[in-house]
């Protein structure tokens, strides 16, 4: 990537969090986190300042697919960066103390989350659209009993297990990045098995409506989901184009009618994302209290209306998709976790290209993926979820009313 003199190396590692053993959600996420507190060569605050000296930084996820490790740094100083980088995935200390802070850092995340709701609607819906119990019905983050069993000794555990050779990817991202010496990586030899990643398979009983009960919220907070398909489908292009007209830009139909007509939100928006097996699509929103029942029927109303979407509302919808694109991809960071994501999954590096180029290609009605057919097979109308954070005692009545029986829970529930 000439002129992007910060390099990224990044490694996808089988680590996803359902390998998490029951009970102690939230421990790929802790491991991530705590890695570059300490290492055998580096002690205590040792690797930080000899990551700082070099202006290197450290950064990483966990997630349904796998966790994601990498290391920022000026590509003058790279062969430095990569030996500390493997010096971290052989040795890292994982030490008590380290991972206390990090458990208190969770513990004080949860308890932002139990205010913010945002993410107790996005909790709610997953709750609802996932099988109890499964990893994806959880936060990431670990639930408020889980956290609480997570230790030392079992991150050490969880990092041994999964933080190895086994199906890793490595990318380098930046300016120059080939006629860089990678070699210091077969230095990296720890090996295991692959984890087994069980297919999300979205439930199909309980509630339809989880209703967060926040007495003293100022809005209700509206998310949408249900499982559909992902990145290996030949709909998928013009499912993301179909989302993008239904509700992913301010002249797309659910902005028209609860922003513009009706006056309801400051904005809605809809998306469809890719899980590790088929994909998950959300309409996001929130809405004054009073007006959320509403808010929710209307929206369910234009999402399996009958209309065809008309060839303009597509067309804006393409458009607008092709022409951020390379504002999601305009750093090394992002291209290297991009690419280490599409390999993890089995695609090829460039798959985002050929994207791209089918999602120029959608068109409202042509084609043997149109943006109209991905809409009506790909979003079954009876199959939408529903998580909303609000005043229970004004929308549990109000949703009743418009045929849609709420579930009500507190905030520690849903984060349990």
């Amino acid at each position: 990537m000439p002129g992007q003199r910060i390099v990224t190396m990044e490694i996808g590692l089988e680590a996803p969090l359902c390998a998490e053993p029951t009970g102690l959600e939230g421990l790929a996420g802790l491991v991530v986190r705590t890695a570059d507190e300490s290492t055998g060569p580096h002690p205590g605050a040792a690797f930080a300042e000899a990551m700082e000296s070099i202006g290197a930084s450290y950064d990483g996820s966990a997630g349904l697919a796998g966790s994601h490790v990498g290391v920022d740094v000026p590509v003058t100083r790279f062969d430095a960066a990569a030996e500390l980088f493997v010096e971290l995935l052989n040795t890292t200390s994982l030490v008590e103390e380290d991972i206390a802070r990090q458990i208190d850092a969770a513990r004080a995340s949860l308890a932002q989350t139990s205010q913010r709701g945002s993410s107790l609607a996005e909790m709610a819906a997953a709750r609802a659209l996932w099988p109890v119990g499964s990893r994806s019905s959880l936060p990431t983050i670990g639930t408020l009993s889980s956290v609480e069993k997570l230790n030392a000794a079992a991150a050490r555990e969880f990092w041994a297990a999964h933080w190895t050779i086994s199906d890793a990817v490595l990318v380098v991202a930046g300016d120059g990045v080939e006629d860089l010496d990678l070699s210091i990586f077969k230095e990296w030899t720890t090996s295991g098995s692959p984890s087994q990643v069980a297919p999300l398979q979205p439930r199909l009983d309980g509630p339809r409506v989880i209703l967060v009960d926040r007495p003293d919220a100022v809005q209700a907070d509206v998310r949408i989901q249900q499982a559909t398909v992902g990145r290996s489908h030949p709909g998928w292009a013009a499912l993301n184009v179909a989302c993008g007209a239904l509700g992913g830009t301010f002249g797309s139909r659910l902005n028209q009618v609860l922003r513009e007509d009706k006056g309801w939100s400051y904005g809605v928006g809809m998306s469809s994302r890719p899980l590790p097996d088929g994909g998950v699509a959300t309409v996001a929103g929130s809405f004054r209290t009073e007006v959320g029942a509403d808010a929710v029927a209307e929206a369910l109303r234009i999402l399996t209306s009958s209309d065809d979407l008309r060839a303009d509302e597509v067309d804006a919808a393409r458009d607008h998709s092709v022409g951020i694109a390379p504002l999601q991809y305009d750093t090394a960071g992002t291209v290297a976790h991009q690419v280490a994501a599409l390999v993890g999954a089995g695609l090829a590096p460039n798959w985002v290209d050929d994207h791209l180029a089918a999602v120029a290609s959608a068109r409202a009605s042509a084609g043997e993926w149109s943006v109209n057919r991905a809409w009506r097979e790909l979003l079954i109308p009876y199959s939408w979820r529903i998580g909303i954070c609000g005043q229970a005692e004004e929308l549990a009545p109000a949703l009743a009313e418009r045929g849609l029986e709420a579930v009500i829970v507190s905030p520690a529930e849903v984060l349990s």
